[in-house]
């Protein structure tokens, strides 16, 4: 496996580099290798249409990250009030939405850059509590993101499952899945279950 490395950085060299891993097939992770997929995971899909219905009866929306969903949070028809959204966690613990966010924006990833929730191409970013739920990255992927907290799948421009398509040679497309703590809001450190929550992101850098 090769593992890419994106640069916020828009050179001529890393222009150069992105279309011969394009020219060489790779799409962040080997031929060889499949993203794991399980059935059994719900998706469910958020909007502030369905903040606003909660409020009615409740000061918050509740969204219970004990079960095997993945929530994805569509801003593409408004805004949402992510500080009106709690994560109930399986050990019992609420989480304000906006508060991991920040934590987010804030972290450290080195030399790759700060991935941006609220700018996402198909406007939206998915949560769960597991890893693994989302079905973007294979195992060897996910062994690295254990040890980083944070995995960014590169996906060449000619690749057709791309969204936006865009045929400029500066673009850079990836998959950025992210995990957080629980209570500090860092890399997740025990990866015990109801301890992180994850985040995935498809990110479009012109």
């Amino acid at each position: 496996m090769i593992r890419q490395t994106i640069r916020s950085s828009k050179s001529l060299a890393l222009s150069v580099a992105l279309g011969v891993i394009a020219a060489a097939g790779f799409a962040g992770c080997s031929a060889s290798e499949e993203a794991p997929v399980d059935d059994a995971v719900a998706h469910e899909r958020i909007t502030q249409a369905d903040v606003s219905k909660a409020l009615e009866t409740s000061e918050f929306l509740n969204l219970d990250m004990s079960r095997d969903t993945v929530y994805a949070l569509d801003y593409s028809g408004g805004a949402i009030d992510y500080a009106r959204i709690k994560l109930s966690t399986g050990n019992g613990k609420e989480i304000l939405l906006s508060e991991q966010m920040a934590a987010i924006e804030a972290a450290d990833y080195g030399d790759y850059p700060a991935p941006a929730l609220m700018e996402a191409s198909d406007q939206r970013f998915s949560i769960s509590s597991d890893e693994a739920a989302f079905g973007k990255l294979s195992e060897s992927e996910l062994d690295q993101l254990k040890v980083d907290g944070f995995f960014y799948s590169e996906k060449p421009v000619s690749d057709p499952g791309v969204k936006p398509q865009s045929t400029d040679p500066d673009c850079i497309h990836a998959y950025c899945e992210i995990c957080t703590d629980n209570t500090t809001g860092g890399h997740p450190e025990t990866w015990l279950p109801g301890t992180f929550t994850c985040y995935l992101i498809e990110h479009v850098w012109c």
